[in-house]
């Protein structure tokens, strides 16, 4: 049994807060949150097919960029994919892809995972503009328009992927 160094009550060795008062026990000795420095993935969405390529792949957003990764193609687990329609999974855990492995990864590692994976920064981009398409259920079609050209691809029809693009390319987007 050790005091707590705040308010001298008696607390067991183990414990890293005072349950009396609230502070930590030994603050030398906690470990430090160390937020990550440079560009980081701050969302994912997926699945994503894209016009011209084949294979799924997922879109990793940063404040600079989007990652474009190729995902393994996977036979799809029915039951997963009506619980995400549902409302039960939430976005980014659909069926089979394990992609929030990005989010622990940096930019560059995603990139060097699969020679088909590219990024397009977020100043390259003119416009991006929003289309249904009821195939599947429901999707995104999503131009995105560069001066090189544009790239076309199809997300899933719901309210996650929708915002992602809004808020990457704010005052771009169109209906």
């Amino acid at each position: 049994m050790t005091n707590c160094g705040s308010c001298g009550k008696t607390i067991a060795d183990d414990m890293r807060f005072c349950p009396y008062c609230g502070q930590p026990v030994a603050a030398e000795e906690m470990e430090r949150f160390e937020p990550s420095k440079g560009e980081v993935i701050t969302a994912v969405a997926h699945p994503a097919r894209i016009e011209g390529r084949t294979g799924t792949f997922a879109l990793a957003f940063t404040h600079e960029r989007v990652l474009f990764a190729r995902l393994d193609d996977v036979s799809s687990d029915k039951a997963k994919e009506d619980l995400l329609r549902s409302g039960i999974f939430l976005p980014g855990s659909m069926a089979g892809a394990n992609v929030s492995r990005f989010y622990e990864m940096s930019p560059s590692e995603v990139l060097a995972e699969d020679q088909g994976n590219f990024h397009l920064d977020n100043s390259d981009v003119d416009s991006v503009r929003l289309a249904y398409d009821s195939d599947e259920g429901g999707r995104y079609v999503v131009t995105i328009r560069t001066g090189e050209g544009r790239i076309v691809l199809t997300l899933p029809y719901d309210r996650y992927c929708r915002d992602l693009l809004f808020r990457q390319y704010e005052g771009r987007v169109t209906w």
